[in-house]
Parts: C-alpha cells; structure tokens; sequence
C-alpha cells in the first residue's frame, strides 16, 4: 500500500479522529467530509456509496479506498493532457481560508487542525512550512507558490 501524499499513520490518526462513535467504522457522511478538506469533494455522499457498495469502511477499507483514490488521480494526471490547474485551484482554495489569495501560517494551521491535526499542530512550526515554499519572501504562500509546490518545480 503506497498511501503516498499522506503517511499511513496520519491516515490512521484521521480516521480514528473522525470514527466519534469509536465503533471502528466510518460512516460515508464522514469519509466524504474529509474528502471535501482534501480538495477532492467530486461525488456526494450517495455517489460514493456506490463506488464502496456499503454504508461504512473499516480502517483497512477506509486505507485502501485512499491508497485507490490516489492511484487513481496519479493515473489521471498521467494520462490527462489537460492543464490540472483546476484540481491545483481547488487544493488552494481549501488551504486559502479567508479567501484572500494566500495561505498564512495561520490558515495552513486551521486547515491541519479541521484534518484532525491538533496535537501536532502544536509542535508543527507552520511559519517554517511556509517559509520553505516562500520564494518571493512575502510570510504567504501564492497561488504560483502552491502551484510550483504541488508540481515539485523548484
């Protein structure tokens, strides 16, 4: 299982998070409102029961339909000869919470903290985050910023 984009035990700590009833299962409502943080919010909650054919996942189902998910948009992405500037919008959108063309340290924490982060936040310096992807030293990340670090472009 790759789970490349977020690390397995991140993963595990979000679906522990969201499981608030703590019976081992996350409902569709649930995982389709970490996929709308996620950015990828393209299917409502009936549509993806469709796609899982039940009503809740397990840990283990909820990692494969991840590590599925991802695949899938690495194969998109592969085969797609349309600009994804779309989809980068979208990203950029979930982490620009007040909507003003940037992402603060502020936000990338808020954000962090709504993917069932807390605890790490805490620890996480969010400034340094920034700083790293912070080519025109302004404290923020633009949306050319965020578009040269989600396509790896130094």
């Amino acid at each position: 299982m790759d789970c490349s984009f977020i690390s397995i035990n991140d993963l595990q700590r979000m679906f522990h998070k969201l499981d608030k009833n703590q019976d081992g299962l996350l409902t569709l409502d649930e995982l389709h409102w970490i996929l709308e943080r996620l950015g990828w919010s393209e299917h409502t909650p009936e549509e993806l029961e469709l796609f899982v054919g039940k009503q809740s996942l397990d840990l283990d189902e909820f990692l494969r339909f991840y590590d599925d998910a991802v695949s899938d948009r690495k194969e998109a992405k592969n085969d797609s000869v349309v600009d994804n500037d779309d989809a980068i919008v979208g990203a950029f959108n979930v982490f620009d919470v007040n909507g003003d063309g940037y992402i603060s340290s502020e936000e990338l924490r808020t954000v962090l903290e709504r993917l069932g982060f807390e605890e790490e936040t805490k620890s996480w310096d969010c400034g340094r985050m920034i700083r790293a992807h912070d080519k025109n030293l302004d404290g923020v990340i633009d949306f050319e910023e965020f578009k040269n670090m989600m396509l790896h472009v130094q």
